[in-house]
């Protein structure tokens, strides 16, 4: 049996370090063990378990690993060296973009001792309380799980001493973005933050100090979402007194927002379109193809959903008001996918709704500028160019009725924004205003 002893921080690499990923399910007691995600030195590999393999009724973790059909689907989820399952100094794409960014990482990495850049250990770090109903832990002593020996022993490492992987950080938590936020229960008007190293269910975002209107602008832009017919999550505005925070803060509230992968005390599961697509976090805007991205999303949703006719729909009123909203920050981490059964997908509502325009000042043109390029392009858009870029590129075939669908956002908008915009934070307003007047193409 081999020795275990902590490698939390094994620079060198010495050691075969390796977590269980385990996904939650909704038809079955107890959650599947989908595989094991390991680290040797600077490669990482994501190991599927024989018998999440050969189980036709397996839960999806992502339609990243499914092919065609079965025999393509067992394929990827066996192969060798797909970049899908294995990388060079980093996680996998798709396990990278379950890591939070900025503050929130920065937050993690000291809560568990552990660098920045250690991709392995912030996620075993935030293992209980995951996006979705993934969930990450350690190996029980002494076991080194046949598939990671097996994978390993190809690349000619056939004594490998394995690591010790400390549990999860008690109340860590991964939520993908850059915005200050926690995870958080709700125990009965509070909202509290240690909830002893199981999973919140609800997501506490706070302002910043560059924008100490922020969750007015996010709280408005929801109520703006709600009255075009758009599918949100549940967010409100709560004062700081009913918030139980790990660390002081100098804001007098902040947005609860009810997550919609925790529903009825169990784990739902969801990916971003990041994900899906097998993009990084780092080019989740698109680049110059971010349209094609758009209109890959679409084909997903029309092929793959398990309503598509309705999430279609839903995709082209999102895309019309965040033209409309000035929400420049819809990027492929902002659009996800749900799987309420646990196998078939469909367009999880929206969230991170904020009309970043507003903060777009004239006089300091290099702040935000992938947003400033973003509004530009999102500005310019015609109703043409909707259809052709994104309703046509997708092979869709209802183009008549998913004009119809722009139509109607713009008109709703138009009747029912200028009443709510009288609430709402008065950059935002002058903002939303302005594009409702003609100052984007689709309204010009």
């Amino acid at each position: 049996m081999a020795t275990y002893r902590p490698a939390l921080r094994d620079e060198a690499g010495t050691h075969l370090r390796f977590v269980r990923v385990l996904l939650h399910d909704p038809q079955r007691a107890e959650p599947v063990l989908v595989g094991h995600l390991s680290r040797y030195g600077d490669i990482h590999r994501m190991s599927f378990d024989p018998a999440y393999v050969a189980d036709v009724h397996r839960p999806v973790l992502s339609l990243r690993f499914q092919g065609a059909d079965e025999a393509a689907t067992q394929a990827i989820l066996q192969a060798v060296r797909d970049e899908r399952l294995v990388a060079l100094g980093r996680l996998p794409a798709w396990f990278e973009n379950l890591l939070p960014e900025g503050h929130n990482r920065a937050r993690l990495a000291r809560e568990r001792g552990c660098s920045e850049d250690d991709e392995f250990e912030l996620l075993a770090a935030a293992g209980h309380d995951l996006m979705g109903a993934l969930e990450v832990t350690p190996v029980p002593a002494g076991e080194l799980p046949d598939p990671v020996r097996a994978w390993h022993v190809t690349l000619g490492l056939d004594t490998l001493e394995p690591g010790f992987v400390e549990e999860p950080v008690e109340d860590g938590a991964s939520l993908p973005g850059v915005v200050t936020k926690f995870s958080a229960i709700r125990d009965g008007r509070r909202y509290v933050v240690h909830h002893r190293g199981g999973a919140g269910d609800v997501i506490l975002k706070l302002p910043s100090t560059a924008h100490p209107d922020l969750v007015d602008n996010e709280a408005s832009c929801y109520r703006l979402a709600n009255a075009v017919g758009m599918t949100c999550a549940q967010a409100r505005i709560v004062p700081r007194a009913d918030v139980a925070l790990p660390e002081d803060v100098p804001f007098e509230h902040c947005l609860a927002v009810t997550r919609f992968d925790r529903v009825g005390g169990r784990r739902v599961h969801m990916e971003e379109f990041a994900q899906v697509l097998g993009l990084r976090p780092a080019q989740k805007y698109g680049g110059r193809d971010a349209l094609g991205y758009y209109a890959r999303m679409l084909r997903v949703l029309d092929r793959l959903s398990g309503q598509p006719v309705a999430d279609v729909a839903e995709c082209v009123r999102r895309f019309t008001a965040f033209i409309l909203m000035g929400n420049t920050d819809a990027h492929l981490k902002n659009w996800a996918l749900a799987y309420l059964d646990g196998r078939t997908p469909s367009l999880a509502p929206a969230y991170d709704l904020v009309c970043v325009a507003a903060f777009l000042d004239p006089a300091r043109p290099g702040l935000y500028a992938v947003n400033r390029a973003v509004d530009e392009r999102l500005r310019a858009m015609t109703l043409a160019d909707i259809e052709a870029g994104l309703i046509r590129a997708a092979g869709l075939r209802n183009v008549n009725a998913l004009r119809r669908v722009v139509r109607e956002t713009i008109a709703r908008a138009q009747s029912e924004w200028p009443a709510l915009l009288a609430e709402a934070p008065p950059n935002l307003a002058a903002t939303v205003t302005a594009r409702l007047a003609g100052g984007v193409a689709l309204t010009a």
